[in-house]
């Protein structure tokens, strides 16, 4: 038995209707962006134990980072190049409290810059940080818990 004309056109309307829909929201793939991994393995060589909650690409080919330890939290972008070597980053903290704990890690004293080829061997581990806030020497400062 043969399918009517109007039934063929109607059911092919419907499922470009439903394949369109499912191409706007469903979410585009990702197949891994070797700028993250590159920046995820940096963040856990500098501080060791901390995880890495979550890692972006954000704008000219910068990253957004979110690392943790405990209760506590930092954000920061790991901006790489913008006149520094291309390897070389940049390190932007979100607060004060990001800040100082990134400055122990900073390859410079004056501004938060990682170099591809360290030139300190400072690290932060988590179980340094741990022992900070349990001891009271954290100045107080936080970035509350981790939600």
């Amino acid at each position: 038995m043969p399918i009517p004309h109007r039934a063929r056109v109607i059911v092919a309307a419907l499922s470009l209707v439903a394949l369109t829909a499912v191409a706007l929201w469903m979410p585009i793939p990702r197949v891994g962006d070797p700028g993250i991994r590159r920046v995820v393995a940096e963040v856990r060589n500098r501080l060791p134990g901390w995880s890495v909650v979550d890692a972006t690409s954000t704008w000219e080919g910068s990253f957004a980072v979110v690392a943790a330890c405990g209760g506590r939290q930092i954000g920061f972008q790991v901006v790489p190049g913008h006149g520094l070597p291309p390897q070389d980053a940049w390190i932007q903290p979100n607060d004060e409290f990001a800040r100082s704990r990134l400055a122990e890690v900073s390859d410079y004293s004056t501004v938060l810059v990682w170099r591809a080829v360290r030139i300190t061997d400072h690290t932060l581990s988590c179980r340094q940080e741990l022992a900070r806030s349990s001891r009271g020497l954290d100045g107080g400062i936080g970035s509350g818990p981790v939600d």
